[in-house]
C-alpha cells in the first residue's frame, strides 16, 4: 500500500512537471532590440572579419541563403554579384497563447529586410524594417509603445520572439559564412 502511495505521488509530480514544461515562456519585458541612433528603427548590424575576397565572400552569402531558406527565390529581393550585395525579404511567424494558456496560435506574419554587403577580408550585415502587414505596413517600433489602446502583453512575447528569430538567423549565417573546411583524403 505504501509503494502503491508512493508511486502515484511520483506519478503526479512528473506529470505535473511535464505539463509546467510544455507551457509556453510568456515575458514581462521588452527584450533589448538595437536602434539605430539616425533612423531609430530597430536595426541589427555587424561587421564580421572573414578571410576572403569580396566574390568568395558573396557566393558564400548566396551558398548560406539558398540553404538556409525554405524558398530562396522568393526571399532574395536583390542579388548584385558585381557590387557583392545580397538583399533579402525574411519572414517570421509570431504565436500568441490561446486563451486555455495551453497552445500557441498564430498572431501573423512579421518581415524584414536582410542585406549582406561582401568587402576583401571582411562583410557586414543589416537587418532591419521589421514589420508586421496588416492593412499597411505596422512597423515594430509603435509596439513598443504602452499608451496606445491596442497595446496588449502579448506584444512582449511578439517582441521576443521576433528578436530569438534574428539572433538565430545571425548565428546561422556567421557558421554559414566561415570558410570551407577542405579534407584531404590521404590514404
Amino acid at each position: 500500500m505504501k509503494s502503491l502511495k508512493a508511486f502515484l505521488t511520483v506519478t503526479v509530480i512528473l506529470f505535473a512537471g511535464l505539463g509546467a514544461w510544455g507551457q509556453k515562456t510568456t515575458y514581462n519585458s521588452f527584450p533589448d532590440m538595437p536602434r539605430d541612433e539616425n533612423t531609430k528603427l530597430v536595426t541589427y548590424k555587424g561587421v564580421v572579419n572573414q578571410q576572403g575576397t569580396s566574390g568568395v565572400l558573396y557566393e558564400r552569402a548566396v551558398k548560406w541563403a539558398n540553404k538556409y531558406f525554405s524558398n530562396p527565390s522568393a526571399v532574395i529581393q536583390k542579388a548584385d554579384k558585381a557590387g557583392s550585395v545580397l538583399t533579402c525579404l525574411v519572414s517570421t511567424k509570431i504565436t500568441t497563447l490561446s486563451n486555455d494558456g495551453k497552445t500557441s496560435v498564430m498572431a501573423g506574419m512579421v518581415y524584414y529586410t536582410l542585406t549582406i554587403e561582401a568587402r576583401e577580408g571582411r562583410y557586414r550585415y543589416i537587418i532591419t524594417d521589421i514589420h508586421k502587414r496588416e492593412q499597411v505596413q505596422y512597423p515594430i517600433e509603435k509596439w513598443f509603445d504602452t499608451s496606445k489602446p491596442e497595446w496588449t502583453t502579448a506584444r512582449y512575447d511578439h517582441l521576443n520572439q521576433i528578436d530569438q528569430a534574428i539572433q538565430k538567423l545571425i548565428a546561422d549565417l556567421k557558421e554559414g559564412m566561415q570558410s570551407e573546411k577542405v579534407i584531404v583524403d590521404e590514404w
